[in-house]
């Protein structure tokens, strides 16, 4: 992965480097289980597997129209809505959640004959408005997202290891999205710094949110289809 030029290409795309409020949906991804799969390895064969993971996830990023922005450790940001309307971005971001399930599979039959299980996947998805510009120091200056609803997403992401699901969206990228989320598990969440819980829908499989139709009047219309 080259993040130079990742970040440089966003950079490039935003007129206001200094600060820009705007409706953005972030997503983070995360590799479960990749401590033990360290232990387990060489260095050398941590990072191509880490790679490998990353890059289906980022491919299915940038293909459903996102970008990814930050690469930590297994786990990468990206953002959704930085040319779109805020619906489209949640349609997108959803979207990309169901091929990131698909692109994983990728590298989980290329290395199947080296991991006792396969690779598995946390992603936690939420929009609302944002602060986006150059954040940093001197030469190490990133384009980024910054704001509460950036860190909610993080939350949800962090959420799923005490759950049996795969990804947590908030039912404010559902509604946004137009999409009938009635079928799929709604919980109720602590958000910390916010005063009320929050109503997430956990998806058990991202797959499947392939097949959630667009509500109300268009349900002969799939979501991934609508983009």
């Amino acid at each position: 992965m080259n993040g130079e030029k990742l970040f440089g290409n966003a950079h490039n795309a935003q007129p206001h480097s200094i600060g820009q409020q705007r409706y953005l949906v972030s997503m983070f991804v995360d590799m479960r289980g990749s401590t033990g799969l360290a232990e387990a390895r060489l260095p050398f064969d941590t990072v191509f597997i880490v790679n490998r993971f990353l890059s289906a996830v980022s491919q299915a990023v940038i293909e459903c129209g996102g970008e990814p922005n930050q690469f930590v450790g297994d786990g990468e940001m990206a953002l959704f809505g930085l040319h779109s309307s805020p619906q489209v971005a949640c349609r997108q971001a959803l979207k990309a959640a169901t091929m990131i399930a698909a692109n994983v599979d990728a590298p989980n039959r290329f290395l199947s004959h080296d991991l006792n299980e396969p690779i598995r996947f946390a992603i936690g998805i939420h929009g609302g408005e944002v602060i986006i510009g150059d954040i940093g120091y001197s030469n190490h200056m990133v384009f980024t997202a910054l704001g509460d609803a950036v860190n909610v997403a993080a939350r949800l992401q962090h959420m799923i290891e005490s759950l049996v699901c795969e990804a947590l969206v908030s039912e404010e990228v559902c509604v946004t999205a137009v999409i009938a989320a009635e079928s799929l598990p709604a919980r109720k969440v602590a958000i910390r710094g916010h005063s009320e819980p929050m109503t997430v829908r956990c998806i058990v499989h991202a797959k499947d949110l392939s097949t959630l139709p667009l509500a109300p009047a268009d349900r002969t219309t799939t979501m991934v289809a609508a983009t």
